[in-house]
């Protein structure tokens, strides 16, 4: 298996330090406000990371936290009349609110920094004691000329870090590139904890670096995020990490690309943040995984209700015609018959090949595609169990494709037509009965009256099918 390092921009061949083991830490929020698309990209990524190393068979350690102290945090909870920890509680609640529609696995450890002051203190002691950092009435920075492997990361020049990047000023630092690894307490409502240098908080780079090596150890394999964390952020934890422990901090730096709107990053300035309540009050959640997983997850993503939109009908049509198909193979789900197919052959390997290459989801979900189309050409039940096997392998290694019977008791045909009743004010029992009416209208031969309700329906997106065995409901698209 092979993974573009962004430590030194090369594809490599992914060995972890412990045979069959891997450690994996992924930045997690600032819980200032709520997740947005740009987050839950990220999230859905090394969600299909972990999947599929463990589809490999690595048993695997996934650290994710929570940046509950940040001066974002402490601006917001004024503005809003709470603490910072009552903001942050917050925020938290909703992020695991908006997260848990989408079926991603959960970390094994959800540090928190407020709950880790000790083990960051520690690690700045480390820091100062072997020359790398500097003291100034109570504040305690990282001096980056200690460390002559700044910019290795990034590969940008300092003159570029300063030129384009979030560097805060401070009169008190040698170097305008020095960051804060400790900030004196200013104001009275601060949240603040005493250290051997004065009362005060950790800055953000310090704390993931903490946080990290006390679940993973110094030197572990895996560490991501999003693009934009590259530098300064991912930057820095290398240079502080590696000046406390002399040890190579990370072996693998895995990093998402950004995700726009017309072409622009979302910020806040340009009023262009989607969050995630709003995205799912009109796509089912497998729609938005599903679209984030169809580009690879390096590329720059431009994200749009248009793409939305077509990944929803590809699903549809997809799930739709898979489960027609199963009904006229007759395959008979409680029987077993998909539990005694194995799961074999090229699909399954051409599949395989493409994760690989650096998780190239892009190329391998179009080898579901490709294989359905041909199970669909040969009219085979004993293909289309062996299809449906082949899909539930891909679920397990994805996340991905898991909304028909047979592999998680869903439909997602089902579920997004409930779910565009709930949108409509509608409940799905109300839908029934009205379908039930048509069929008694159509059986008196009023075919005007029936047709009424049809296109009532079809106002909330559901469109009828009238077949042998009965009306059913599809998603329209």
């Amino acid at each position: 298996m092979k993974v573009r390092n962004t430590l030194g921009g090369k594809v490599e061949i992914f060995e972890p330090i412990d045979r069959g083991k891997v450690g994996i830490y992924v930045c997690g929020l600032t819980v200032y406000d709520r997740m947005h698309v740009g987050h839950l990209r990220t999230f859905v990524s090394f969600d299909i990371i972990i999947r599929y190393l463990k589809f490999k068979g690595y048993k695997v350690s996934f650290v994710r936290n929570f940046t509950d102290i940040d001066d974002k945090i402490i601006d917001r909870a004024r503005r809003e009349g709470l603490s910072s920890r009552e903001l942050a509680e917050k925020y938290i609640n909703l992020f695991k609110k908006d997260i848990s529609h989408f079926d991603l696995v959960q970390p094994d450890f959800e540090p928190r920094v407020s709950e880790h002051i000790e083990d960051i203190v520690e690690l700045i002691k480390r820091i100062l004691e072997k020359g790398h950092g500097y003291i100034v009435d109570g504040d305690v920075f990282f001096d980056i000329d200690s460390f002559p492997g700044y910019g290795k990361l990034s590969g940008m020049t300092k003159e570029n870090m300063l030129a384009g990047a979030r560097v805060e000023p401070s009169e008190k630092k040698r170097n305008p590139l020095d960051f804060a690894l400790w900030k004196s307490k200013k104001y009275p409502d601060e949240p603040s904890w005493k250290a051997p240098w004065g009362e005060g908080r950790p800055g953000w780079h310090i704390e993931c670096s903490a946080m990290s090596m006390k679940y993973l150890g110094e030197t572990f394999d895996i560490h991501g995020g999003g693009i934009d964390l590259v530098f300064p952020h991912h930057e820095n934890e290398i240079a502080q990490s590696e000046s406390a422990t002399g040890k190579k901090f990370v072996n693998y730096w895995l990093h998402v690309g950004h995700l726009t709107i017309e072409g622009e990053k979302m910020s806040k300035s340009l009023g262009n943040i989607i969050n995630i309540d709003k995205i799912l009050e009109d796509f089912h959640p497998e729609v938005v995984k599903f679209s984030f997983a169809r580009s690879h997850y390096r590329s720059p993503l431009e994200f749009s209700r248009d793409m939305l939109k077509k990944d929803e009908k590809t699903l549809v049509n997809f799930y739709y015609t898979l489960e027609m198909e199963m009904q006229k193979a007759r395959i008979n789900i409680e029987s077993g018959d998909i539990e005694r197919i194995p799961a074999e052959g090229d699909y399954l390997k051409k599949f395989t090949d493409f994760m690989d290459e650096d998780f190239n989801t892009s190329s391998a979900f179009s080898v579901v595609f490709s294989a359905f189309d041909e199970v669909r050409k040969s009219g085979s039940k004993n293909d289309l169990l062996k299809f449906i096997a082949f899909l539930k392998e891909v679920w397990r290694a994805t996340g991905l494709f898991s909304s028909i019977i047979p592999i998680s008791g869903k439909s997602f045909i089902d579920e997004e037509v409930k779910r565009r009743c709930r949108k409509s004010g509608f409940t799905y029992e109300e839908i029934c009965k009205l379908i039930e009416k048509r069929e008694e209208l159509r059986r008196q031969r009023k075919f005007r009256e029936a047709d009424e309700i049809r296109k009532k329906i079809l106002e909330i997106g559901v469109y009828l099918q009238d077949t042998p065995e009965g009306t059913k409901t599809i998603p329209y698209v």
